[in-house]
């Protein structure tokens, strides 16, 4: 019996990894499909207050609704056992007057099985319209837009695998594009009690011609680790957190790290950096957890005299 469930793991282990490096293959190769600058670089930025407080090290960190954006394998994490369903809203204030929405929502089916949706917007409002020198001729606003829906399955024990297929839109002025992205994550916490290891593969798929120019996804892998401490005779807890991500049409990939220390699950302090970002370094938040509800906020500070980012996030767990 135990060589039966010995080979059953080793074999849905093969499964899964082969799987994932097709993924990765798959990215690379939409990758080196053409030139130039990726697009829908929303699709790079972070979706939850608790992430972007820790530098978006997600990869083995996310769960709940916020796994529709950085791992859909985290959509089973049990972070929050005994709660089958759980509502993200977040709000975020960034660069030159944007403004970016999430709308996520979890839902557990039973012990294998977790479902999620999710909406993504960012706007940019006020953009002159200018075709001649002199007074602008009026304004606009620039809009980009994700709706995906997300599936994950635990394979065994503390492996899991999900999947998020987005919808994807894009208008700027007239002109506009549709698309269609997948997003491909794993996570595994067997090795060593209290760390999980995450990995994901994002923005694999294809837009329609913009203004006939070919627009790319941002196609992407990120991987880390997430190693959380209990502390009982302080009812306290700290999770330390390390992701690598890569846009594969770029050359330089990002580091990021990220903390997080809790008081009987109700009070969180939060803090991370991004070590190769052209435009964000540090970042703090806190969260504060009272019954179903919850309250997260980030602050990131964007460098090259950019000002600073302020993201609020309200959760509903029952």
């Amino acid at each position: 019996m135990q060589h039966y469930r010995t080979s059953s793991l080793t074999l849905r282990t093969a499964i899964v990894s082969v799987f994932f490096v097709s993924a990765v293959l798959a990215g690379a190769s939409q990758a080196r499909a053409g030139a130039g600058a990726t697009g829908l670089a929303f699709l790079k930025l972070g979706a939850s207050a608790r992430g972007v407080a820790m530098g978006d090290a997600m990869s083995g960190a996310a769960s709940g609704a916020a796994a529709t954006f950085y791992n859909p394998a985290g959509l089973g994490a049990d972070t929050t056992i005994g709660k089958d369903f759980e509502f993200l809203f977040m709000h975020k204030e960034w660069i030159q007057d944007s403004r970016t929405e999430f709308l996520g929502a979890r839902m557990r089916l039973g012990k294998q099985h977790s479902l999620g949706v999710s909406v993504l917007t960012t706007t940019v409002a006020d953009i002159e319209i200018r075709t001649q020198p002199g007074e602008a001729q009026g304004t606009f606003t620039s809009r980009d837009l994700g709706v995906g829906l997300s599936y994950c399955y635990e394979l065994d024990p503390g492996l899991r695998i999900g999947l998020t297929a987005r919808f994807l839109y894009e208008q700027i002025l007239v002109d506009d594009a549709q698309g269609l992205g997948v997003d491909a994550g794993m996570q595994y916490e067997g090795l060593i009690d209290g760390l999980t290891l995450g990995a994901a593969v994002a923005n694999i798929g294809k837009m329609a011609e913009f203004r006939s120019e070919p627009l790319k996804l941002p196609a992407l892998i990120r991987a880390g680790a997430a190693y959380r401490l209990d502390i009982p005779d302080l009812q306290s807890s700290a999770i330390l957190a390390g992701d690598i991500e890569n846009v594969f049409a770029e050359s330089q990939p990002l580091a990021r790290i990220g903390g997080e220390c809790g008081f009987r699950d109700l009070f969180f302090v939060r803090a991370g950096y991004q070590f190769g970002s052209e435009g964000r370094g540090l970042s703090l938040g806190g969260g504060l957890q009272y019954g179903v509800f919850g309250v997260d906020y980030g602050f990131s500070r964007l460098s090259n005299d950019l000002g600073n980012g302020h993201t609020v996030a309200l959760r509903v767990e029952f």
